[in-house]
Protein backbone atom coordinates (compact mmCIF):
# COMPACT_ATOMS: atom_id res chain seq x y z
CA UNK A 1 0.00 0.00 0.00
CA UNK A 2 2.86 2.38 0.74
CA UNK A 3 4.17 1.98 -2.82
CA UNK A 4 0.81 3.13 -4.14
CA UNK A 5 0.74 6.12 -1.83
CA UNK A 6 4.17 7.38 -2.81
CA UNK A 7 3.18 7.50 -6.50
CA UNK A 8 0.33 9.95 -5.94
CA UNK A 9 2.27 13.21 -5.36
CA UNK A 10 2.50 14.12 -9.05
CA UNK A 11 -1.09 13.00 -9.57
CA UNK A 12 -2.30 15.45 -6.96
CA UNK A 13 -0.73 18.40 -8.74
CA UNK A 14 -2.19 17.34 -12.08
CA UNK A 15 -5.69 16.74 -10.75
CA UNK A 16 -6.25 19.68 -8.42
CA UNK A 17 -8.63 21.46 -10.85
CA UNK A 18 -10.82 18.37 -11.29
CA UNK A 19 -10.77 17.58 -7.58
CA UNK A 20 -11.67 21.16 -6.64
CA UNK A 21 -14.67 21.05 -8.95
CA UNK A 22 -15.88 17.79 -7.35
CA UNK A 23 -15.42 15.69 -10.51
CA UNK A 24 -14.15 12.35 -9.20
CA UNK A 25 -15.93 9.80 -11.35
CA UNK A 26 -13.76 9.78 -14.48
CA UNK A 27 -12.43 6.41 -15.58
CA UNK A 28 -8.82 7.14 -14.49
CA UNK A 29 -10.02 8.03 -11.02
CA UNK A 30 -12.17 4.88 -10.83
CA UNK A 31 -9.30 2.69 -12.03
CA UNK A 32 -6.90 4.23 -9.53
CA UNK A 33 -9.49 3.80 -6.78
CA UNK A 34 -9.92 0.14 -7.70
CA UNK A 35 -6.15 -0.30 -7.51
CA UNK A 36 -5.96 1.37 -4.08
CA UNK A 37 -8.88 -0.64 -2.70
CA UNK A 38 -7.39 -3.91 -3.92
CA UNK A 39 -3.79 -3.12 -3.00
CA UNK A 40 -4.89 -1.92 0.42
CA UNK A 41 -6.62 -5.22 1.14
CA UNK A 42 -10.09 -3.74 1.59
CA UNK A 43 -11.67 -6.67 -0.28
CA UNK A 44 -10.15 -9.14 2.22
CA UNK A 45 -12.69 -8.23 4.88
CA UNK A 46 -15.36 -6.27 3.04
CA UNK A 47 -16.09 -8.80 0.25
CA UNK A 48 -17.71 -12.13 1.20
CA UNK A 49 -15.69 -15.11 -0.04
CA UNK A 50 -12.76 -13.01 -1.28
CA UNK A 51 -10.06 -14.86 0.65
CA UNK A 52 -11.63 -18.28 0.19
CA UNK A 53 -11.73 -17.81 -3.60
CA UNK A 54 -8.18 -16.57 -4.10
CA UNK A 55 -8.98 -12.87 -4.33
CA UNK A 56 -11.95 -13.13 -6.67
CA UNK A 57 -15.66 -12.50 -6.33
CA UNK A 58 -18.53 -11.60 -8.64
CA UNK A 59 -18.86 -7.85 -9.15
CA UNK A 60 -22.25 -7.80 -7.41
CA UNK A 61 -20.57 -9.11 -4.21
CA UNK A 62 -17.62 -6.70 -4.12
CA UNK A 63 -17.41 -4.65 -0.91
CA UNK A 64 -20.88 -5.70 0.30
CA UNK A 65 -19.57 -6.42 3.80
CA UNK A 66 -19.28 -9.30 6.19
CA UNK A 67 -16.45 -11.04 4.39
CA UNK A 68 -14.06 -11.60 7.28
CA UNK A 69 -15.28 -10.75 10.74
CA UNK A 70 -13.33 -10.82 13.98
CA UNK A 71 -14.00 -11.71 17.61
CA UNK A 72 -11.62 -10.85 20.41
CA UNK A 73 -11.49 -9.15 23.81
CA UNK A 74 -13.20 -6.07 22.26
CA UNK A 75 -16.25 -8.09 21.13
CA UNK A 76 -17.20 -9.13 17.59
CA UNK A 77 -16.78 -6.78 14.66
CA UNK A 78 -18.33 -7.26 11.23
CA UNK A 79 -16.86 -5.63 8.14
CA UNK A 80 -19.42 -3.05 6.94
CA UNK A 81 -21.03 -2.96 3.52
CA UNK A 82 -18.95 -0.21 1.94
CA UNK A 83 -21.24 0.13 -1.07
CA UNK A 84 -24.19 1.08 1.14
CA UNK A 85 -21.99 3.20 3.41
CA UNK A 86 -20.50 5.20 0.52
CA UNK A 87 -23.89 5.64 -1.16
CA UNK A 88 -24.89 7.85 1.78
CA UNK A 89 -21.74 10.02 1.83
CA UNK A 90 -20.57 12.99 -0.16
CA UNK A 91 -16.91 13.04 -1.15
CA UNK A 92 -16.14 15.62 1.54
CA UNK A 93 -17.92 13.51 4.18
CA UNK A 94 -15.85 10.47 3.16
CA UNK A 95 -12.57 12.38 3.40
CA UNK A 96 -13.56 13.76 6.80
CA UNK A 97 -14.56 10.25 7.96
CA UNK A 98 -11.31 8.69 6.74
CA UNK A 99 -9.23 11.40 8.41
CA UNK A 100 -10.95 10.94 11.79
CA UNK A 101 -11.75 7.22 11.81
CA UNK A 102 -11.10 5.22 14.97
CA UNK A 103 -12.36 1.68 14.45
CA UNK A 104 -12.33 -1.56 16.41
CA UNK A 105 -9.94 -4.36 15.49
CA UNK A 106 -9.12 -5.65 12.99
CA UNK A 107 -9.68 -2.55 10.82
CA UNK A 108 -6.30 -0.89 10.16
CA UNK A 109 -7.82 2.61 10.18
CA UNK A 110 -4.41 4.22 10.71
CA UNK A 111 -3.43 3.40 7.12
CA UNK A 112 -5.69 6.20 5.89
CA UNK A 113 -3.14 8.72 7.20
CA UNK A 114 -0.78 7.68 4.37
CA UNK A 115 -3.33 8.50 1.67
CA UNK A 116 -3.77 11.88 0.06
CA UNK A 117 -7.17 13.49 -0.44
CA UNK A 118 -6.82 12.54 -4.11
CA UNK A 119 -6.27 8.88 -3.15
CA UNK A 120 -9.37 9.00 -0.96
CA UNK A 121 -11.32 10.68 -3.78
CA UNK A 122 -10.28 7.90 -6.17
CA UNK A 123 -11.35 5.22 -3.69
CA UNK A 124 -14.67 7.04 -3.32
CA UNK A 125 -15.11 7.17 -7.10
CA UNK A 126 -14.45 3.44 -7.45
CA UNK A 127 -16.72 2.33 -4.63
CA UNK A 128 -19.51 4.67 -5.76
CA UNK A 129 -19.12 3.37 -9.34
CA UNK A 130 -20.13 -0.09 -8.11
CA UNK A 131 -23.48 1.25 -6.92
CA UNK A 132 -25.34 0.30 -3.75
CA UNK A 133 -25.87 -3.45 -3.31
CA UNK A 134 -26.39 -6.04 -0.62
CA UNK A 135 -27.59 -5.75 2.93
CA UNK A 136 -26.02 -3.95 5.87
CA UNK A 137 -23.50 -6.04 7.78
CA UNK A 138 -24.35 -7.31 11.23
CA UNK A 139 -23.93 -4.76 14.02
CA UNK A 140 -21.01 -4.92 16.43
CA UNK A 141 -21.55 -7.38 19.31
CA UNK A 142 -20.04 -6.44 22.70
CA UNK A 143 -17.74 -8.85 24.58
CA UNK A 144 -19.44 -11.74 26.36
CA UNK A 145 -22.51 -11.77 24.10
CA UNK A 146 -23.34 -14.43 21.55
CA UNK A 147 -22.42 -13.36 18.05
CA UNK A 148 -23.57 -14.93 14.79
CA UNK A 149 -20.94 -16.64 12.66
CA UNK A 150 -18.88 -16.34 10.59
CA UNK A 151 -16.02 -14.73 12.43
CA UNK A 152 -12.39 -15.44 13.18
CA UNK A 153 -11.75 -15.80 16.88
CA UNK A 154 -8.57 -14.05 17.92
CA UNK A 155 -7.22 -15.44 21.17
CA UNK A 156 -4.49 -13.34 22.71
CA UNK A 157 -1.93 -15.29 24.75
CA UNK A 158 -1.17 -14.35 28.32
CA UNK A 159 2.01 -12.29 28.58
CA UNK A 160 4.94 -14.15 30.17
CA UNK A 161 5.27 -13.81 33.89
CA UNK A 162 7.73 -11.12 34.92
CA UNK A 163 10.68 -12.60 36.77
CA UNK A 164 12.16 -10.50 39.58
CA UNK A 165 15.68 -9.25 38.89
CA UNK A 166 18.43 -11.67 39.90
CA UNK A 167 16.45 -14.91 39.43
Amino acid sequence: MIKAILACAVGILLTVPAFASGKTSNSKSIQRGEFLVNYGGCQDCHTPGWSEHGGQAPKDMLLTGGGTNFQGPWGTTYAPNLRLFFSKLTLQQWIQTARNLKARPAMPYWTFRYLSDKDLADMYAYIRSLGPAGEPAHDYVPPGQDAPAPYLKLVLPQPPAVQPAGH
